[in-house]
């Protein structure tokens, strides 16, 4: 793929020729490597240009800043910066690359008390087909190991590792290098996932001993519904060795057949059929503007201006959920996991009615309410669930927001927020004021609106979770 670097660059709030978008020398960032980037694809559709997988790349991007501890930025923010440059530098195909740093000096190590700014980069593409077979070394170079947050950020410092890695790849005559953990098990490729195919089934190593990559998850999604089982393990050396197909998946290479590793030729046929297929299935997903995988994983320009279509306002009821809404709710629960997991469906256990039947008659401590249209109380339009926790390190109870789902057709209609003002009710009633939400991060194509919609309700960042505390 021949990259074109193009002529305007997004710095600091302003459009500016490429060649005059310069930091100052003593930027924290620039000497300490404490900016949080990303990298996306631009490719041209028949509704237009449009950004892979957008929502799950300022989702790590919010991951990065929060490991960094970066002042936060909103993502409608970054959202615009990335449209003004692909718009300025009419760019239809291309590679987009987004760092967000802070806006001082290297006096001190903590970033936290500068503004965040963004630096927006295009290069303009030609894409004739995937890119050609891969040759890859085993890097010497180990990753650091699992267990903190920088493991699954993506921080400019932090890729030194990799850059290292790369160049010692370079010089041996490969293409790049397979990195290990520390303990010999595969970890990626410098810059990609690796994926390996054996009988048919899909092994690639788990999250987060390698990055949680945004093409990686599409992978998955389009596996699923190809019926092509994908299993997340430990990786061992040897299986990829003896492999049916190897492929490496990223913004930059998409999906990549491996060729060789340390000289070692991979698979009678490259790309091997399973590569092939899934191949197939992503370029079918660029060019059919009705495909249900590109509705979820291509984003336009929020610059376009669109008609909004009407939405009937439809009166609905909140209450407590009663034994003859189990099949309603775990219905609403199944279509919830499926947006989640990019699916078009999920089937939950069938355990899941008898813990919905409990919670409803209080055998278990926590509630369930739902609303419906007024005057048809059979049908299910929203949904919350809660669980009371106890815990020692808060030293007495607070409540679990387990499960919220309101059906795609009455989102507009503020069902979300009063179900929410109906468990603030309920924690009131029951005495307690602490309630806290796990959210689905990378899980969820469209974790910022899941996101801004909890912070617009009044929950806090709290580790993994949000928190509201109430008076």
């Amino acid at each position: 793929m021949a990259l074109e670097f193009c002529s305007w660059t997004y710095l600091n709030g302003r459009i500016v020729p490429t060649e005059l978008a310069c930091l100052p020398a003593d930027n924290h960032a620039l000497n300490f490597g404490t900016a949080a980037f990303e990298a996306f694809r631009v490719y041209p559709t028949p509704n237009g240009s449009k950004i892979l997988g957008l929502d799950l790349h300022l989702n790590r991007l919010r991951l990065s800043m929060l490991s960094l501890g970066l002042s936060p930025v909103e993502p409608e923010e970054i959202t615009k910066a990335l449209w003004q440059t692909i718009n300025q530098n009419n760019l239809q195909q291309g590679y987009v690359r987004l760092l967000v740093y802070p806006n001082g000096n290297c006096l001190a190590l903590d970033p936290s008390p500068f503004p965040s700014a963004a630096l927006v980069l295009a290069w303009r593409s030609d894409r004739p087909g995937f890119l050609p077979p891969l040759t890859l070394g085993i890097s010497h170079i180990r990753r650091p190991l699992p267990g903190s947050s920088l493991s699954r950020a993506k921080i400019s410092g932090f890729y030194a590792i990799e850059a290292a890695a790369d160049r010692n790849a370079k010089k041996q005559g490969f293409d790049g290098n397979l990195m290990l953990n520390p303990d010999g098990t595969i970890c990626e490729m410098t810059g990609a996932n690796i994926f390996i195919v054996k009988d048919s089934i899909l092994y690639t190593p788990i999250l987060p001993q390698s990055i949680d990559g945004v093409t990686r998850r599409l992978l998955i999604a389009l596996a699923s519904e190809l019926s092509i089982p994908v299993k997340e393990v430990p990786l061992p050396l040897g299986d990829l060795m003896v492999a049916d197909e190897v492929f490496v998946t990223g913004t930059y290479h998409e999906i990549r057949p491996i060729a060789a590793v340390d000289g070692n030729a991979l698979g009678s046929q490259i790309p091997g059929p399973i590569t092939q297929r899934l191949q197939e299935r992503f370029q079918k997903m660029l060019d059919n503007a009705e495909d249900e995988i590109a509705s979820r994983w291509l984003t336009g320009s929020v610059l376009e201006t669109t008609t909004p279509k009407p939405v009937t306002q439809q009166p609905y009821q909140i209450r407590s959920a009663e034994l003859t809404d189990i099949h309603g709710i775990v219905a609403g629960v199944c279509s919830l996991v499926a947006e989640i997991r990019g699916t078009p469906e999920f089937q939950l256990p069938v355990t899941a009615a008898e813990v919905c039947q409990r919670l409803i008659e209080g055998k278990y401590p926590g509630a369930i309410f739902v609303a419906n249209p007024q005057g048809d109380n059979d049908s299910i339009i929203g949904l919350i669930t809660l669980s009371v926790q106890e815990t020692i390190h808060v030293g007495s109870s607070y409540l679990l927001i387990q499960e919220l789902w309101v059906h795609p057709d009455y989102r507009s209609q503020n069902i979300g927020d009063n179900l929410i003002q109906t468990v603030e009710t309920y924690s009131r009633q029951q005495g307690i004021s602490r309630i806290e939400v796990c959210l689905p991060t990378h899980e969820f194509s469209s974790f910022s609106n899941t996101y801004h919609f909890y912070q617009k309700s009044g929950f806090e960042d709290f580790g993994p979770r949000m928190r509201k505390m109430l008076e």
